[in-house]
């Protein structure tokens, strides 16, 4: 005999997969009124809520998914997002480091991607206070996981060089433009460095590269002017 629940269940989550919440959410509301609470059907709820901007209730349906799955890792990569996302960084990272000692598993993708941007958050709230050292531990981290991130190669070169780390911090953007040219702000940051060491020539040459893929950068345009050697 059919089961009218998991019809129920099945219809939800392609709704969520189709990125129709509201809908999702309809569905999910059914199937827990009728007294299955299934983690993946709090999980998701749990995501509804944090897009909306109901922090409280997403909270609740993560911790509801873990109290009865506590190894379930998205809803505990999600509960620590949320958290760090609300400020809430001791928690976050608490949650996360007990995230990794759990799971032995290699991570999909998805959970791989989170992961990896976790780290990078926290590395983006050390530099902001100007904890360098802390923030490149976290960029670090986040590259062992997935080391071809540009977007945070490219941090970990200018909270390099934040940190007087120079030499270092050009030879990460270097390889940054090198494996990954289409991503133009390692090149402006390398010629930044360059700049700033006296090597205005180089500087320039790196600029004007990334003016010949996108000549409407002003930024870019008024460093050349700014070198004196347009």
């Amino acid at each position: 005999m059919a089961d009218p629940i998991r019809d129920l269940i099945e219809m939800g989550k392609k709704h969520f997969e189709g990125k129709n919440y509201t809908r999702a959410q309809s569905i999910f509301l059914k199937i827990l009124k009728s007294g299955r609470h299934y983690p993946d059907i709090l999980n998701m709820m749990g995501v509804i809520q944090h897009r909306d901007g109901k922090f409280n209730d997403a909270i609740s349906f993560f911790k509801e998914a873990l109290k009865i799955n506590p190894d379930y890792t998205e809803a505990n990569l999600n509960l620590a997002v949320l958290l760090n996302d609300l400020g809430r960084y001791k928690e976050s990272k608490a949650l996360f480091t007990h995230i990794k000692k759990k799971s032995s598993a290699k991570l999909d993708p998805v959970l791989k991607g989170k992961v990896t941007n976790l780290h990078a958050a926290l590395g983006d709230i050390y530099k902001a206070v100007g904890m360098f050292n802390e923030a490149i531990i976290e960029y670090q981290k986040a590259l062992k996981i997935s080391p071809t991130y540009a977007d945070i190669r490219t941090k970990l070169g200018i909270c390099l060089r934040d940190n007087n780390q120079k030499e270092l911090s050009q030879r990460t953007l270097e390889s940054t433009s090198k494996d990954s040219p289409k991503y133009l702000q390692a090149q402006i940051e390398m010629g930044i460095n360059q700049f700033m060491a006296g090597q205005k020539t180089k500087a320039v040459t790196s600029w004007k590269n990334v003016l010949k893929k996108n000549p409407n950068n002003l930024v870019v345009q008024m460093f050349v002017q700014m070198s004196g050697k347009s």
